[in-house]
């Protein structure tokens, strides 16, 4: 890196402190301003922290120029003080020391250390860093806390190009106690990176025994290195300091800046196949591969696949980076994704399913998973659009179940409408009367009619027991033995004619007879199943052609033929790109780097699944949580 480079990296990370810099040299003012009349100095102040702000530093300095023009004792210091600052930001030394010369006059005990300190910025800009360390040892001690912060970034730049590495690293390191908030930390270790990087000391420093000392000291010798020697080299020194401060928000950063294509030159595709979910794996991969082999503009890609289950997911997820890959899809199974959650951040990563806990990461990594919370809100969705207010819902008395409805319940209630009541089954169940019975009020009818003959003696003659008439839709969450038993007891308790909505598990593509049982059910499933475009066809028809015993794994193989369409916006960061359409469904993204998935709706019609319109309008996205 040049002298040039080097400055321009300390103007960034002064650029980065710029503001809280400026409150202090504000709150170094101790007197109520005097101003000339008729002077907005409200505004005029306002302007100029916004100019600052959005990086116009000129703007600013000449702004705040203007402020001290119409002010008086410290306050009129403040403001040549963070004109001088901003001045120096953008390169003016001429004007920052003018500035500073004209501050001298009126300037407290701490406008004089702020202003000894961009003395002291400014010899080290102009290429002498033993005077900025003299013009630093010289200031009255000990140094206002707002002045701290800034002498150590000085202190530490000059340390550097005198060659001093340790003094210098140890400075900045120690510096990041005056820093408020972490951009401020990242730019300081932006500074340590650059000084390590332009200044590497001519022999490895010996150990210190600080071990944040020590980390970045065991960086210089890989600031040499460049693309995929770099990445190897960076990711090898995280091995050894995954604790360390750098090995988060800027080594992330720096495996980032090595990335100059637009596309993966290759990708990790990490899989169970060595697991009890080795069928499910397989048919992901064959789809990802079949979506590759499509993509013409992808030739010099190369996919290598990894057996998470084999080699362990951590494991597998660091040798695909030591290898080079460029972007890492998977793992699958949901330990596997919170396994590997905390070591994600430093290669753009697709996970193929959604992380069991909340750890915070980084923006580049994503999750995709075939889910029944997506089918839930696309059935609320749907039944809003048709017109629907109220609802019935049968779930498994599970965990699962519960968060199934919770779901549904969210999305259906965004739209408008009620959850009146919900049941939940025991997943073994083979008779279903009394819970369908219960949940449409029938058994209550019934125990009226019994209490009325009790109290009177004699037989009342009563109408068959009814169901309740307030229900617009019922959503079921079962598969298809428990759901053709619920389809069967709403239709002997008059309730064939609600509308009842189920999840994908209610489907078994597998399957070739017909199931007429479920005549009459709607349900939320993959374009590829139920509503195929001209691409999900070829898809189906090649996995017909190719391995017919598969076609059960149909969402699966979908779901690795959208996985490898999504690197390309991911890996780019279009987002412009979506949503996309997908054979899983039309794809978004959320905030938290999560896909979500519409769904197309279908109705088992003489046993099979048709394609229907979702109802009288279109389904509006925004009821189930993409953006």
């Amino acid at each position: 890196m040049s002298d040039r480079q080097f400055t321009s990296a300390l103007r960034r990370a002064a650029r980065m402190l710029a503001v809280p810099l400026l409150a202090a040299f504000a709150a170094c003012s101790s007197v109520t301003p005097t101003t000339r009349p008729g002077v907005d100095t409200a505004t005029l102040e306002q302007r100029a922290r916004a100019a600052a702000e959005a990086g116009n530093a000129a703007a600013a300095a000449d702004l705040y120029t203007q402020l001290a023009a119409t002010s008086s004792g410290s306050v009129r210091v403040g403001f040549l003080l963070q004109a001088a600052s901003l001045a120096a930001d953008y390169g003016d030394n001429a004007l920052a020391r003018r500035r500073l010369n004209e501050a001298r006059t009126g300037a407290t005990p701490a406008q004089q250390q702020m202003s000894g300190v961009l003395f002291a910025r400014l010899e080290l800009a102009e290429g002498r860093p033993q005077a900025a360390l003299d013009l630093l040892a010289g200031l009255p001690q000990p140094l206002a806390e707002a002045a701290q912060g800034d002498a150590a970034g000085v202190r530490g730049q000059a340390l550097f190009r005198l060659g001093r590495t340790v003094e210098a690293v140890r400075t900045l390191v120690d510096r990041e106690v005056w820093l408020g908030d972490s951009a401020a930390v990242l730019a300081n270790q932006r500074l340590i990176w650059d000084g390590l990087r332009q200044y590497p000391p001519a022999t490895p420093p010996p150990p210190t025994g600080d071990a944040t000392v020590d980390g970045w000291l065991a960086l210089a010798p890989l600031t040499a290195n460049v693309g995929a020697d770099l990445r190897r080299a960076l990711l090898t020194w995280r091995q050894m300091y995954t604790t360390h401060p750098a090995a988060a928000g800027l080594l992330a950063e720096l495996l980032a800046a090595q990335r100059v294509t637009t596309f993966p030159t290759q990708i990790a595709l990490l899989l169970p196949l060595s697991s009890p979910q080795r069928a499910a794996a397989l048919a992901i991969r064959d789809g990802f591969m079949a979506s590759h082999l499509r993509n013409t503009a992808a030739a010099g890609t190369a996919v290598r696949v990894y057996d998470s289950t084999q080699l362990g997911s951590t494991s597998a997820y660091l040798q695909a980076q030591l290898d080079g890959a460029d972007f890492i899809v998977g793992p699958l199974l949901p330990g596997e994704v919170d396994e590997v959650i905390g070591q994600a951040g430093f290669v753009p990563t697709l996970a193929l399913n959604f992380a069991g806990n909340d750890t915070q990461v980084l923006s580049s990594f994503h999750q995709f998973a075939l889910v029944a919370e997506d089918e839930a809100r696309t059935i609320a969705a749907a039944a809003i659009a048709g017109g629907a207010k109220t609802a019935l819902a049968f779930v498994p008395s599970s965990q699962r179940g519960y968060e199934i409805r919770d779901d549904f319940q969210a999305a259906f209630e965004a739209g408008g409408g009620t959850l009146l009541a919900w049941y939940g089954y025991e997943p073994a169940l083979t008779d279903f009367s009394k819970p369908v019975a219960e949940l449409l009020n029938v058994t209550e009818s019934r125990d009226r009619h019994r209490r009325l003959q009790a109290n009177l003696g004699v037989a009342v003659q009563f109408p068959e027991p009814r169901r309740r008439e307030d229900v617009d839709m019922i959503f079921v969450f079962a598969d298809a033995r428990a759901g053709r038993s619920i389809a069967a007891q709403l239709r002997f308790f008059a309730a064939g004619d609600i509308p009842t909505y189920a999840t994908a598990l209610i489907f078994d593509p597998a399957s070739t007879a017909r199931d007429s049982d479920l005549n009459g059910l709607f349900f939320a499933d993959t374009p590829a199943l139920i509503a195929p475009d001209a691409t999900a066809t070829a898809v189906r028809s090649e996995l017909l052609a190719n391995w017919p015993q598969r076609i059960g794994l149909l969402r699966f193989y979908g779901m690795g033929f959208d996985a490898y369409r999504l690197v390309a916006p991911l890996f780019s960061e279009d987002d412009a790109a979506w949503p996309v359409r997908g054979l899983s469904g039309d794809l978004s993204l959320d905030a938290q780097g999560r896909v979500h998935r519409v769904l197309p709706l279908a109705q088992f019609r003489s046993g099979r699944p048709v394609a229907v319109e979702a109802g009288p309008r279109a389904i509006d996205s925004s009821l189930i949580g993409s953006r």
